[in-house]
This record gives C-alpha cells, sequence and structure tokens, in this order.
C-alpha cells in the first residue's frame, strides 16, 4: 500500500530523473487500455447474432452498445477518478481490469435480453476505473514535452482494442458462435491483471513538476471549469468521439447489410481499415504534435483540428459511394485522420490541468466524452435506421451513418477556437 500522508506532503526540488522502467510500465497499461477497447468493441461485430438471437431491433441493439454501457461508466468514473488521486493508482487498475475481464466473459453466458445488459453494465462499471488511474500514472512518468507522445502510443490502445475485438469477434463468432467470442476476449484479461499488479509500482505523484499539492473537490472543479480550453476541448472531444463510437458499432452492420460481408470477412476488414489506420494515426499523431508543440504551444490543438475537420467530407464520401474499393480506402482515412487528435487531446487533460487534479481531469474528459459518444451514438444511428427502414431497407444504415461527419467537423471547429487559451490555461496550471 502506498502511504497517502508522507506522499501528499511531498515537496520535490527538481523533475524526477526519467527511468527506461517507464516504457514498460507505458507498454503494460497500453496493452490493458486495448483490452479495455477489445472488450467493449466485440460487442459491435456481435450485433447481428445477437440481434437475431433475441429478436431485438437497432434501437435495443444500439442501447446495448452504447447507452446501458456508458452510462454507468460515466457515473461512477468520476468518484473513482477522484479516489485515484488520492490513493493507490496501480492497485484500482489492476482490480478494475479483473473486473470487466470477467464481465466481458459473463457476456457470452447471457441467457436473456437481461442478463446480456446486467453483463454489459458490468464491463461499464469496471473500464469507468481504467483509463483516469492510468494517464495520471503517465503523466507522472513523462514531462509536459513527452506527454503527448507517451499519451499517443498509449492511446494506440484504443484501435489496438478495436483491431483485436473485430478480428477476434468476426472469427470466433463464424466459427464457434458469438458466445465463445466473448469468453476469448474477457479471460486473459484476468491473468494479465495479476502480472500488472506484480510487475509495476505506484509512482510519486507530481514527479514530473515542481510540487505536488493535494486539492479538495470543490477547488479542483473550480479551477478545471475556470481553464477555457479545458472546457471547449472537452466538448469538441465528445462530438469527435460520437463520430468513433457510431462508426465502431454501425460499420459492422454496414457491411453486412449494405455489402454483405461474412462475419470473418467484417472483421478482417473492419478490423484493418478501423484498427490498424486508427492505429497508425493515433500513434503518428502523438510523435508529430509532440515535436511541433515544442514552438507553440497551440499546435497542440490546431493538428489535431485540422486532421478532425478532413475526417467529416472523407467520412461522407464513404458512405456515399458505391464502389466497394473507395468506401474501404476512404473508412481507414477516416480511422486514420480520426486517431490522429487522440493522444494530443488526452495530453490536454493533463496539462491544464494541476499535478493533484489529473485523475479527475483525464476522468471528465474520458468519461463524459464516452457518455455522449457510446451512449447517443451507436443509439441515435440505430433510431434512425429503425425510423428509414422502412422507406430504404437495408441501406438505411448508409444514411444514418452521415452524422458522424457533422460531428467530427463541430469538434474541429471547438479545437481552434480552444487554441486561443492553450497557452494561458497551461501557464495557470504550472503557477
Amino acid at each position: 500500500m502506498v502511504d497517502v500522508t508522507s506522499q501528499m506532503s511531498v515537496q520535490t526540488a527538481a523533475a524526477a530523473t526519467p527511468s527506461p522502467r517507464r516504457y514498460y510500465v507505458l507498454g503494460l497499461l497500453t496493452i490493458i487500455y486495448a483490452l479495455n477497447f477489445l472488450d467493449r468493441t466485440i460487442f459491435n461485430v456481435l450485433i447481428e447474432p445477437i440481434k437475431k438471437e433475441f429478436q431485438l431491433s437497432d434501437t435495443m441493439m444500439g442501447l446495448l452498445a452504447g447507452f446501458g454501457f456508458a452510462l454507468f461508466y460515466s457515473l461512477l468514473g468520476i468518484p473513482i477518478a477522484r479516489v485515484a488521486d488520492r490513493l493507490n493508482r496501480r492497485n484500482i487498475v489492476a482490480v478494475a481490469f479483473a473486473f470487466w475481464s470477467a464481465m466481458t466473459a459473463l457476456c457470452g453466458a447471457a441467457t436473456s435480453l437481461t442478463s446480456l445488459a446486467l453483463a454489459r453494465i458490468g464491463v461499464g462499471i469496471g473500464e469507468s476505473a481504467g483509463s483516469p488511474a492510468s494517464q495520471s500514472i503517465v503523466a507522472d512518468l513523462f514531462a509536459k514535452n513527452e506527454r503527448p507522445r507517451a499519451l499517443g502510443i498509449y492511446a494506440i490502445g484504443t484501435y489496438l482494442g478495436v483491431f483485436l475485438g473485430y478480428f477476434v469477434g468476426g472469427y470466433v463468432n463464424q466459427h464457434y458462435g458469438w458466445r465463445m467470442a466473448f469468453y476469448v476476449a474477457g479471460l486473459p484479461g484476468i491473468l494479465l491483471a495479476l502480472v500488472l499488479w506484480l510487475t509495476i509500482s505506484e509512482p510519486k505523484r507530481g514527479a514530473m513538476q515542481e510540487s505536488f499539492v493535494p486539492e479538495p473537490l470543490g477547488p479542483t472543479l473550480r479551477f478545471l471549469a475556470s481553464q477555457r480550453s479545458f472546457i471547449i476541448v472537452l466538448i469538441g472531444f465528445c462530438l469527435t468521439t460520437y463520430t468513433n463510437y457510431a462508426t465502431a458499432a454501425w460499420i459492422p452492420p454496414f457491411l453486412a447489410r449494405v455489402h454483405h460481408l461474412s462475419s470473418a470477412e467484417i472483421g478482417t476488414y473492419a478490423g484493418t481499415f478501423k484498427g490498424l489506420a486508427g492505429m497508425a494515426g493515433t500513434l503518428l499523431g502523438g510523435f508529430v504534435v509532440a515535436q511541433i508543440s515544442r514552438r507553440d504551444d497551440r499546435w497542440k490543438l490546431w493538428a489535431p483540428a485540422v486532421t478532425s475537420g478532413l475526417a467529416g467530407p472523407v467520412f461522407a464520401l464513404s458512405m456515399l459511394t458505391q464502389n466497394f474499393a473507395m468506401m474501404v480506402a476512404m473508412l481507414a482515412l477516416t480511422s486514420f485522420l480520426v486517431g490522429f487528435h487522440l493522444g494530443p487531446i488526452f495530453a490536454i487533460a493533463q496539462t491544464v490541468a494541476k499535478p493533484s487534479m489529473r485523475a479527475l481531469a483525464s476522468a471528465l474528459i474520458a468519461l463524459t466524452a464516452t457518455c455522449f459518444g457510446q451512449g447517443v451514438g451507436p443509439l441515435a444511428v440505430g433510431m434512425v435506421n429503425d425510423a428509414l427502414k422502412g422507406s430504404y431497407g437495408a441501406e438505411a444504415v448508409r444514411y444514418s451513418l452521415l452524422s458522424a461527419a457533422v460531428t467530427t467537423t463541430l469538434g474541429a471547429l471547438l479545437f481552434i477556437w480552444a487554441a486561443r487559451s492553450i497557452r494561458a490555461d497551461i501557464e495557470r496550471a504550472a503557477a
């Protein structure tokens, strides 16, 4: 256990000396983050067989894929993040990881809509504790100008998990059924949680700052609310996250209904363009922004604004084209462009917050965006699918997904606005 009293009173005279071991910690946390997204994404490639077995509408599948998961994920994430700003973050991540992995496996044992929904809620509860504490650990291992790169590496877990979720879900479902896909996705995480607990230790809080001063909840929230860039980025990230989750949930049914692909083919194509292309964009975004923002901190938001804005028309083209090869190419480019902004946005949450506020800042960004993006995105598309089904049949999903092109464009405009105040907000956080 961590000695909380002595930890909270520590004042360091200079930045901590970086240790090569921090890259092991970063790598392990990235793998865990990838399994976080594998466990939430695998449901998406299984929408069609689950819908068929339980005789559900697209609206209900949207609720299961998004709102039910996201509601509990978001409600519990903030208080858990507050605990992570006080107690041992390593232990929090390990326990949460084991819990959400077990809940994923239980999805495969569901015998009714109710039991499946409860298992999905359990996955959301467990995953709410993982990322804020992990990002706070990373922020205490890497200095300000290194964080976009470090959190860019961490953020590739998003698309690595999506890649694995589509491939594992598609292949296992086609050959062994959708229930076995959940077992394969969930059970290994319980063992890896033990590896985390045994092999890493809690880093000193504020190690990359001159001081660490604990803050009560009220002043913490007031400070973050006063950081203009933080609030605008929060809203913009909600919109770009809508794009991410709406496409993650409904691209597999789009490929099945409009392009008539099998489950294994969906896993191959979606895993490649959504997973690998998104991973490349996320990794490049972290490295590029880490370099160009050394000259001007506003590039931390200008660069994500450019790529998020370009993603809108590119995605619209992928939905409207009748050419299969063009569709695949444009979806891959969309995933690359959307993925580019993840690391820099995660870094903003850490950089405009004081060290004692980082887990809470990360939680506010990630959980609010997830609540809107995953809660509203899949549900909204599902509802429009059902509304348009009478007129467009299987083609309805093509048009309902166009909303994702609009949201990423609006998010880009907000990132440009937030860049105007980013330098002053960084100075206030460092004061």
